[in-house]
């Protein structure tokens, strides 16, 4: 019986022998394995919020440029009325100014658009009516004093417009309106106004 004892038992160590060479060489394999992985795990983690990192760096410089443009247009678009307003303001100064003011301010723009002093001016119903007669015969004093032929009448036809006056021979009308001397200042004046306003 010894002798089997002895084969069985060499055949239990011999077992746990390779058992334990199997076990170790298992852990050994696993430990490998296990580093591989976590290694290309954290590799595609860190890739991600890399990644991630720059996406929402992109996404936050468009927010910023997107919020700076919008905020670009908002500052243009408040100056343009500012702007705006200001020429406003001016066309409804002109139009309320006192009434000698107002005479004298039409007689400035007669006198100046008269080329034969015998023209006819047109003005609104309004100011027909409160101011032409006046108007009329301080331009023709202003006109005679200069030396000019001083013949101006005022026209029986009236049209729309918020003051100021039309100056014309039947064929050529100089249109001296608030509204056209407003808007004739407003494209070499306009700069200078927001630069005024603005800076």
């Amino acid at each position: 019986m010894n002798g089997i004892e002895n084969i069985t038992a060499r055949i239990l160590t011999d077992a746990e022998r390779d058992a334990k060479t199997i076990r170790d060489r298992s852990a050994v394999t696993c430990q490998r394995v296990t580093e591989k992985y976590t290694k290309e795990a954290e590799d595609a983690y860190w890739k991600l919020v890399s990644a991630g990192k720059q996406e929402a760096t992109q996404l936050s410089e468009r927010i910023a440029g997107t919020a700076a443009m919008e905020a670009k247009k908002q500052i243009l678009t408040f100056k343009q009325n500012m702007v705006e307003q200001t020429f406003q303001a001016v066309t409804d100064k002109l139009v309320n100014l006192p009434e000698d003011e107002y005479v004298a301010f039409l007689t400035g723009l007669i006198c100046r658009a008269a080329r034969t002093g015998e023209e006819q001016l047109i003005f609104s119903p309004k100011d027909r009516g409160q101011f032409g007669k006046k108007a009329t015969m301080a331009a023709n004093e202003a006109l005679a004093k200069a030396g000019k032929t001083a013949q101006l009448t005022m026209s029986e036809t009236t049209r729309e417009m918020l003051g100021g006056v039309i100056v014309t021979d039947g064929k050529i009308d100089m249109n001296c309106s608030i509204e056209a001397l407003v808007e004739e200042a407003r494209g070499p004046l306009t700069n200078q106004v927001a630069s005024i306003l603005f800076e």
